[in-house]
């Protein structure tokens, strides 16, 4: 019977495993810039609908103005 474990096959299970564990330190940076973009996307959209329903509930018509002009520009 044939071993699997020979010199060469071991070599080759290696040099694949590296290319596997091998990474782009690139495209880590990238993917991690667009995770914390979104996250902060998220953030201050939720803080902008939250300080806007509070400025209605207040009937603080300034401040729903303000907010709602900083939010439109935040979207666009």
């Amino acid at each position: 019977m044939k071993d699997k474990n020979t010199s060469f096959n071991k070599n080759q299970n290696e040099m694949v495993q590296y290319k596997h564990q091998k990474r782009d330190p690139f495209a880590f940076s990238l993917i991690a810039q667009m995770v914390l973009d979104e996250a902060l996307h998220n953030y201050y959209k939720e803080y902008y609908e939250r300080e806007i329903d509070n400025a209605l509930d207040a009937k603080d018509k300034e401040r729903f103005m303000k907010l709602t002009s900083e939010y439109k520009a935040f979207l666009s």
